[in-house]
């Protein structure tokens, strides 16, 4: 059951002082037996999301590759089985059989085996940050869509009320103009602004509508706003100095799939470099033959059975070798690039989102003191105006002002935890 925000500030709590419990979006919910809580949300989306499904499979795609790689170490084993028939008939021997085995093993190919294996696992390395960044990023999107329903809702009820404090007033100056006191325009201008209101509430409402769709979009769960009990808005956030957040964006999962990313080129690079060394390898062969189908049925068979150590090296090939490893180092100084921008990019964005928090910390305060002089104002004006000394502009005013104040109270905080959830994501701290 939701407080009215009107309510939050009467004349013997305002010299108390308002607690953000009580101000944060003037609305409070009561508890269920089962509360859904921001944190139970980002998990709902982290582990339905088909994204992150994905980038699970790629990182298994890359411990395939290392697999796959490190069979390279393993000997291989080949067979060739033939059966020939010749049509040539001066040919004395017509159909014969062949078989060939050999078992080869790769005992040096410049360093090539060892220097993948390593850019590989960085290459794996890169796509588990890359999950962690996702998963950040998914939490930190439900964590703004939380605030979202929650200011849609504090909105809707400012609407509300503001109605129905204009409806309240309507059938006060009804009455007002059937026994003269008031004139038939003063009443044409609280309808106004009355209707006015009414399409704001069903606008505010539409809003709400829309965020509850979004966030169960987001975490792939039927949402209901009454299982919410918003306890973390219940106060201020804790913050840490700007220094933890620069030092904690210096090490994000982004930073670190760069880094990571990067090692794998240069690992890359120097298994490039392989192609200017001979590769040596050792290979024991078994060979059979025999002048019909099956063996042993022919009139001539033969066998043989050889162990070679054989080496091979490229002398030259158009300077291909080069220009590859050329363009690698390319690749590497392109990420490095990318690296540096970044590092830029985020030591900004802390300080933008910083000085943010520190202005809408102010703004809240400050809005804060504004609802309680703007519902004493009301309080005054309907007193004058029962005592004929207010005019109806004034009333309408009076509810403007009130209102006006505490949309600003709203948009404060909204802004402020918004602020809070930015240096979360950029110290990946969710």
């Amino acid at each position: 059951m939701s407080h009215l925000c009107h309510h939050l500030y009467t004349k013997t709590n305002m010299k108390r002082t308002i607690t953000i419990v009580s101000c944060i979006f003037f609305v409070f919910f009561s508890h269920t037996l089962f509360a859904l809580t921001l944190e139970d949300l980002q998990n709902a989306a982290v582990q339905n999301r088909k994204l992150i499904e994905k980038y699970r499979i790629q990182i298994s795609q890359q411990e395939t590759a290392l697999k796959m790689n490190n069979s390279r170490y393993w000997p291989t084993l080949d067979i060739d089985y033939s059966l020939t028939k010749s049509d040539k008939h001066h040919s004395r021997i017509s159909q014969y059989t062949e078989f060939e085995s050999i078992l080869s093993y790769s005992l040096f190919s410049g360093f090539d085996h060892y220097f993948q294996k390593h850019a590989l696992d960085r290459l794996k390395n890169s796509k588990t940050f890359e999950l962690n960044s996702m998963v950040q990023d998914i939490k930190y999107i439900v964590s703004a869509n939380y605030l979202h329903l929650f200011d849609s809702k504090s909105l809707l009820t400012v609407a509300e009320d503001e109605f129905n404090l204009l409806k309240k007033r309507y059938h006060d100056a009804q009455n007002r103009h059937k026994v003269g006191i008031i004139k038939k325009n003063d009443l044409l201008k609280i309808q106004v602004e009355m209707d006015h209101a009414e399409q704001q509430r069903d606008k505010a409402s539409a809003a709400f509508d829309k965020n509850l769709d979004e966030i169960a979009y987001e975490t792939g769960m039927t949402i209901d706003f009454d299982e919410m009990p918003f306890n973390e808005f219940k106060a201020l956030p804790e913050t840490k100095d700007r220094v933890f957040y620069l030092s904690r964006a210096a090490r994000r999962n982004e930073i670190k799939t760069l880094e990571q990313l990067i090692a794998s080129e240069e690992m890359n690079v120097q298994s490039l470099h392989s192609k200017y060394y001979p590769s040596i390898d050792l290979a024991a062969e078994y060979y059979r033959y025999d002048d019909d189908y099956f063996f042993g049925a022919g009139e001539h068979e033969e066998q043989d059975i050889r162990l070679k150590l054989s080496m091979k090296m490229n002398l030259f090939n158009g300077f291909k070798d080069y220009h590859s490893i050329l363009s690698k180092k390319m690749d590497v100084n392109r990420l490095k690039c990318d690296l540096e921008e970044l590092n830029n990019k985020l030591a900004n964005e802390v300080d933008k989102t910083f000085s943010d928090y520190n202005v809408s910390v102010k703004n809240l305060k400050v809005s804060q003191k504004s609802i309680a002089q703007a519902e004493e104002n009301l309080r005054i004006t309907d007193m004058s105006f029962n005592q004929g000394l207010a005019t109806t502009a004034d009333i309408l005013d009076a509810i403007y002002y009130l209102s006006r104040a505490k949309y600003n109270y709203i948009y404060a905080g909204g802004e402020l935890f918004l602020n809070y959830y930015k240096l979360t994501r950029l110290a990946d701290d969710f």
